[in-house]
This record gives C-alpha cells, structure tokens and sequence, in this order.
C-alpha cells in the first residue's frame, strides 16, 4: 500500500472520528470537497498548511495524521508475528508465549 493511500485511510478515520462530513473538512481547510476526497483516496497529500489548519480546528497535533502504524490490517500484524515466532529459538517462543497469554487476561 502507498503512502498516500495510507495517509488518506488515516485522514478519513480522523474525519470520521469526529463526525465531519468532506464537505465540513474542506469549509475547515479553505479547499474544495472533492480535494478532501482526492487526499482519502489516496490520490493527493494535502498541503501543510491545510493540514495545519485542520488540526487547530479539531484541537489536535499535526503529527496525529501520521500515527498510523498501528493501524496495520490483522493478516499483516498475524504474518510478523509468525515471522517473529519461526525466528526465535525453543526457550524464546515459550517465553513469547508466557507473554501472550498475559496479554490475554
């Protein structure tokens, strides 16, 4: 996956997270509508100083747009896990397990 294509998913779930529609992104931003579509699809990065406008108006730091890592899909996160697992020799894997099942609880 692209980096725009990531940005936008992150741009979105902000978005969505505080119950704006596209049309309100872009009234915050000074832009078009369908330039906030084209920054969720993927297609463009916004310029910062949209982007900064953004965050002031929604209260919060330009650097949130960009904490997406933990946003990986589950097969992603199921498939370094494994590679971590088969990397690791006997006593390790029993630890990481150990540790897992504490997650759990």
């Amino acid at each position: 996956m692209n980096k725009k294509v990531i940005f936008g998913k992150r741009f979105k779930d902000i978005r969505k997270k505080f119950g704006y529609t596209q049309d309100k992104m872009a009234e915050i931003a000074g832009i078009e509508p369908q330039s906030i579509s084209k920054i969720e699809s993927g297609k463009n990065f916004p310029l910062l100083s949209n982007l900064d406008k953004i965050a002031d108006k929604l209260g919060i730091e330009m650097e949130d747009f960009f904490c997406y890592e933990h946003k990986a899909p589950v097969e992603q996160l199921r498939t370094e896990l494994l590679e971590v697992f088969d990397s690791l020799d006997q006593a390790d894997k029993e630890k990481l397990l150990r540790i897992a099942k504490i997650l759990k609880v």
